[in-house]
């Protein structure tokens, strides 16, 4: 298993932190420099992949494109990011999952706990609103990622 992100605040970083808390592999492309909205990504993520553009579109669709599967966190604000990545997915023929925040944490982790037995997956791609767009939705995301069971492989 492993969670790839594009290593933008709020949901981004919140999978990453939440694989490195409970060493899940994790990694993913991101931006030329490893810039995020806040700027430089925090060196304790180690093993990304840079791009050759500081555009992030670039790096939300090789995330999408090397994912087996998208699971996207909403919270009902308008986030043209994240519609895009729903949208590469869409394209490419992406398995995906949209979990609505605002239908409470148990919710959301029971549906994707459901999700994730019907539609097993070695690298998983976890995206939504930055920080900025939702304020406290990296909270609400490792909130609701507790909850998750993720196979792990215990022979590794």
């Amino acid at each position: 298993m492993k969670i790839v992100t594009g290593g933008q605040t709020g949901v981004d970083l919140a999978a990453w932190q939440y694989a490195l808390d409970n060493g899940i592999a994790y990694g993913g492309w991101v931006p030329k420099g490893r810039l995020n909205e806040a700027g430089r990504i925090p060196e304790r993520f180690k093993g990304l992949t840079e791009t050759q553009s500081e555009d992030v579109a670039v790096r939300t669709k090789r995330n999408v494109q090397a994912c087996d599967a998208l699971l996207v966190f909403v919270d009902g604000v308008t986030s043209p990011g994240t519609q895009l990545t729903i949208d590469f997915a869409k394209e490419i023929g992406k398995p995906f999952l949209v979990v609505d925040l605002r239908r409470g944490g148990g919710v959301c982790a029971d549906q994707i706990n459901s999700w994730i037995m019907s539609h097993p997956a070695t690298m998983v791609n976890i995206a939504g609103p930055r920080e900025s767009e939702a304020p406290g939705i990296g909270a609400q995301v490792t909130s609701v990622l507790q909850q998750v069971r993720f196979p792990i492989d215990t022979n590794s």
